[in-house]
């Protein structure tokens, strides 16, 4: 039997926004929602999100947590995309907590995420950093080291979820010797197979 938790904590981009794929109540995360008995959804998700801001969000909000009774997953947004500071214009994105059981939201502000925005790389190879997909991905390996790392520390409840395309699970090269290996062995990380675009992408625009 699964354990029950008081509040599911949703962290991606526009498969995890609210009303943009599916309805929350038919979203992985909502039939997850009902699955593991939560009384309350928070998502923290919204359109052209970057994983920089996802990992920002899950540590700045970390005191918001209830590490027993919580359960929080963690969506990997396309990695061609960057958070940058927003020049001074204050944005403000939203989280919006949701009622499992009428499905009603309200929203309030992210406070950790105020000041900056997100943006797409449209020419991959005008950055350096996203030229070569073999080190865009170990770089990405590097942080769910980071991460699975802290939050296994914490005895979190949670999930890692690609929602894009696959990752590669060949990609040995020098700095990915223990990258690779660790996070295609976690048990709480779906990055390599399964994700959420290559098995529902193609109904999703």
């Amino acid at each position: 039997m699964l354990k029950n938790y008081n509040k599911l904590w949703v962290f991606g981009d526009s498969y995890t926004t609210l009303d943009y794929c599916v309805s929350p109540a038919e979203s992985f995360w909502g039939l997850t929602a009902s699955a593991i008995g939560v009384e309350s959804i928070v998502n923290c998700s919204w359109l052209g999100n970057s994983f920089d801001s996802v990992m920002h969000m899950v540590i700045g909000m970390q005191d918001d947590y209830n590490w027993t009774n919580d359960f929080l997953i963690i969506g990997i947004p396309p990695l061609e995309r960057l958070t940058v500071f927003d020049n001074y214009k204050n944005t403000c994105y939203n989280k919006h907590i949701i009622d499992s059981k009428n499905w009603e939201s309200t929203t309030n502000e992210i406070d950790c995420h105020r000041g900056l925005i997100n943006l797409k790389v449209n020419t991959v190879k005008d950055l350096v950093i996203f030229e070569d997909r073999a080190w865009t991905e170990t770089q990405l390996l590097r942080n769910l080291f980071l991460l699975t790392t802290w939050l296994d520390a914490k005895n979190a409840n949670y999930l890692v979820v690609n929602l894009s395309k696959p990752l590669d699970i060949d990609n040995n090269w020098g700095p990915s010797n223990f990258l690779l290996p660790y996070c295609i062995n976690h048990n709480r990380l779906i990055g390599f197979n399964n994700t959420y675009y290559s098995v529902n992408g193609r109904y999703c625009f």
